[in-house]
């Protein structure tokens, strides 16, 4: 069933005429008023209007009659689908998308997004920044119901701002003007490709691409954070620690990105049960131990069930965001009571600590012999 215009459509119909510009491409274009707005444009050159529905490609192209519409190339397919040979290629994409909850046992694809509402728009914005010119534009509807999307804009480095808003029935509908953050054209400029979200942290979100054929993590910091320069001041850290063979490889960063080797393998917490798990915590506290002698404070190594990512024989820390210079460092008395309590002899461990205050080198060499 084609889609029917409604107040929604209306809506986003009068900031395509405002905006719309160079390549358009109208996602999900069911009826195809949208694309047909785009083509009367003056101030863009070509329309692509797609959906998953044949017969609403059938009806939107034996509608558009006038001659602006032989801007308008008609095609059938789901979401990207037909432009995998176009990337960065808009200017303008619009899409007003399915975006009510999934109400049936049989999802009607022209209003239900999925079960949650979103999953349509999250499939698009997964995508869109593959397609969408660095200074391109993407009008988007949504819903008050599908309140997922701005954490969903967040997690592909777009800004979104609203610029239409109207009231339907139990709910408000949003138009809104997106487009790519200044951070992501920057690391693209810089080489980095398939950028994706990988992991959200209390001060930064991380995401991974690949650069020079290499993984890489990608670490911004959270725009709800009030910390200030962490994204300085944790790759000066890393660059440090580097020096000494500890932490993920540092690549380069600005002021607002830090990018540095993807470390595969597990993390701590994983490994609990393994037969190496004293070999590891082994060479955990050998690392704890350069970072003491370095005045290096790592402050999570009572608990790094997620700092340390072991491969094979090989032990990585991550996370510097915290670290600081100090005078005297504790990694190594911290990382002492979580052998005690993880893997054994708490008192011993306890003791070990205290007197490796009085005499770190000799003490450390029975720590390493007590493991």
């Amino acid at each position: 069933m084609v889609y029917e215009p409604q107040e929604d459509s209306f809506l986003l119909k009068e900031f395509v005429k405002r905006y719309a510009k160079g390549v358009a491409l109208d996602m999900g274009t069911g009826s195809g008023l949208q694309a047909r707005e785009a083509a009367h444009n003056k101030r863009t050159t070509k329309v692509f209007a797609v959906d998953i529905d044949r017969r609403a490609v059938a009806f939107a192209k034996k509608a558009a009659n006038h001659r602006h519409h032989k801007k308008v190339n008609w095609i059938v397919g789901d979401l990207f689908s037909p432009f995998k040979n176009k990337l960065h290629y808009f200017d303008t994409i619009i899409f007003n998308p399915p975006y009510l909850p999934q109400d049936h046992k049989v999802r009607d694809i022209a209003l239900e997004g999925g079960r949650r509402g979103h999953e349509t728009i999250e499939r698009f914005l997964n995508e869109v920044n593959n397609y969408l010119k660095p200074d391109g534009i993407i009008l988007l509807v949504f819903s008050s119901l599908t309140p997922e999307v701005q954490n969903l804009l967040q997690r592909n480095m777009l800004i979104g701002k609203e610029v239409g808003k109207t009231h339907m029935f139990f709910e408000d509908i949003f138009v809104y003007l997106i487009k790519r953050s200044s951070i992501l054209n920057q690391l693209e400029k810089k080489g980095i490709c398939d950028i994706k979200f990988f992991a959200p942290g209390h001060r930064g979100l991380v995401f991974i691409g690949k650069y020079k054929n290499k993984k890489v993590a990608i670490k911004i910091k959270h725009p709800e954070s009030t910390a200030g320069e962490t994204i300085v001041r944790e790759a000066n850290m890393l660059k440090e620690v580097n020096k000494h063979g500890i932490g993920a490889k540092y690549l380069f960063h600005s002021p607002q990105f830090l990018v540095y080797e993807f470390v595969e393998g597990k993390y701590l917490r994983e490994l609990f049960k393994s037969k190496n798990i004293r070999s590891i915590c082994k060479k955990i506290l050998e690392q704890c131990f350069m970072l003491d002698l370095l005045h290096i404070n790592k402050q999570e190594m009572t608990r790094p069930y997620k700092h340390a990512i072991i491969k094979g024989k090989k032990v990585t820390l991550i996370d510097f965001e915290r670290a600081r210079k100090v005078e005297e460092a504790h990694n190594v008395t911290q990382f002492c009571e979580f052998i005690g309590n993880n893997v054994g002899r708490k008192k011993k461990w306890i003791a070990l600590a205290k007197e490796y205050k009085a005499n770190p080198s000799k003490v450390f060499k029975n720590m390493l012999g007590a493991l």
